[in-house]
This record gives C-alpha cells, structure tokens and sequence, in this order.
C-alpha cells in the first residue's frame, strides 16, 4: 500500500480511539471536579453561622419534611425573623444535637 494515502479503515479506528480517550479523560475530569465541589459544600458548613432550611437540613442530615415538624411543633431552636422564612443558628443545631447525651459504659464480663 502506498504510504500516501490514508487508508479510510485505520483512520476510523484511530478516530474511535481518539474519541474514547477524551471520554476517559472527561470522566476523570468530573469525577475530581465533583469531588472538589463536595469538600466546598462541606467547607460551607464550617464558615456559616446561620443557615437557611435547605442548608440546616443537611447539616442534620434530615428531610425537610421533618424539620418542618421539628420547627411546627417549637423541638428545634429557630427563627423566623419576617414571619416566612426559617432560620437556624449553626451552634444552637450543635448543641440541641448534643441534647440527651447517653454515657453508656461498656463492661467486659470477662474482667
């Protein structure tokens, strides 16, 4: 085969290989981008002192739906500070979350 023209066959396959390596390499790129993107949300957390519904939700690891029934029924420290919007101080979250502490003592029955 004359080394001057292409043959249209290995052309399409290195297209294809070429294709799937940039794939590959978006995929990483994601993955880390997306990794990154979450050790900012957690940072968020550490920097707030107030957070909102949403953000309060996930710091307890909750649905709204019961953070709801929490702030409905006066179990969780909030505030209302317009009448509509809810919301809640990052050190009261701590503390009530701390509430009931249980100081269980493991013994070993063999001792």
């Amino acid at each position: 085969m004359d080394q001057g023209i292409i043959d249209m066959k290995v052309l399409a396959k290195k297209l294809d290989l070429l294709e799937m390596r940039i794939k590959e390499l978006e995929d990483v790129n994601m993955k880390l981008l997306i990794k990154r993107l979450e050790k900012v949300e957690c940072d968020q957390y550490v920097q707030k002192d107030v957070f909102t519904t949403e953000e309060a939700c996930q710091f307890l690891d909750i649905s709204p739906s019961q953070l709801y029934k929490l702030t409905s029924k006066q179990k969780i420290p909030h505030y209302k500070p317009r009448g509509k919007m809810v919301y809640f101080d990052k050190k009261e979250l701590v503390k009530w979350l701390k509430r009931n502490h249980k100081n269980e003592v493991l013994v070993n029955d063999t001792e």
